[in-house]
């Protein structure tokens, strides 16, 4: 069975730097819940990629936040062909350099954009919509956080299921991939999902046995055709992660949630309205 990681964090030098708790010291709550410090050295990436094949893992979503970032993850994919390369924009230097950040990473032809400076704002902010509408004329997918989290700096609710529902009607043939599935937001993120066909909820990070349960028939059922697996490594191990989604899943729908699902979301034409 083929297996797609929809999100991973690779662990090269320039990767890692976002887990420095020194920088940021509310990310030793991360690592100390999800026994990540043997996952947080060095590592080279044929070896990574060796080792995700080795649990049936054939291809890594590797995703950056920055500009350099970006171009590292693309010249890695450039040598492996085990990688996907996706792309992250930030609002650090404002919405017009957030833009030509995502012109530059189409020519790239990265295979998604991740909008990582969304804990900040609402996902339905006006300042977005420029971003959302390149995204969707260029027929690029866009990944947005869409869960609850564990910094208390910032307030969850920003990306709340109803402003995911605001933009996929003002925006209907942009593919969204809901990152983290909206765990937490309860039956609302079902509902939305259910509303629009070009939007996917992606459970990297999750653990089925920890989620509500109408999440787990809903991938299982009427939203099989929309559900994606990725694990969030280093966060979480790739091998527990597949297990987990293995023994919580009918065996029926692992080809959907394991790679054909997030295959369409990248690389098929989106559903017109």
């Amino acid at each position: 069975m083929t297996i797609i990681d929809a999100r991973v964090r690779l662990r090269t030098s320039t990767l890692l730097k976002m887990w420095d708790i020194d920088q940021s010291p509310a990310l030793k709550d991360y690592i100390d819940k999800y026994n990540m410090q043997d996952r947080l050295e060095v590592m080279d990436t044929e070896k990574l990629l060796e080792e995700a094949q080795r649990f049936g893992i054939d291809k890594l979503m590797a995703y950056g936040c920055t500009p350099e970032e970006n171009s590292h993850i693309i010249e890695l994919a450039r040598k492996y062909d085990g990688i996907i390369p996706l792309g992250g924009v930030n609002l650090d230097q404002g919405i017009q350099a957030a833009l030509q950040e995502i012109i530059r990473l189409k020519s790239e032809n990265v295979a998604a954009i991740d909008f990582n400076f969304l804990l900040t704002k609402n996902v339905n902010a006006r300042e977005f919509y420029p971003l959302y509408a390149y995204c969707e004329l260029n027929q690029i997918p866009v990944i947005i956080h869409s869960a609850i989290h564990y910094s208390r700096d910032v307030s969850m609710w920003k990306a709340q299921p109803q402003y995911f529902d605001e933009v996929a009607v003002d925006f209907p043939e942009l593919k969204i991939i809901m990152s983290h599935g909206g765990n937490g937001f309860g039956p609302a993120t079902l509902a939305v999902a259910q509303r629009h066909p070009n939007l996917y909820l992606e459970f990297s990070a999750l653990r089925p046995k920890y989620m509500a349960p109408e999440f787990i028939q809903a991938a299982n059922t009427y939203l099989k055709n929309r559900c994606i697996f990725g694990t969030d490594y280093p966060l979480t191990n790739f091998e527990q992660q597949i297990e987990h989604w293995k023994y919580a899943l009918r065996e029926e729908v692992w080809d959907l949630f394991f790679h054909q699902n997030i295959n369409k979301a990248l690389f098929e034409e989106p559903v017109s309205r």
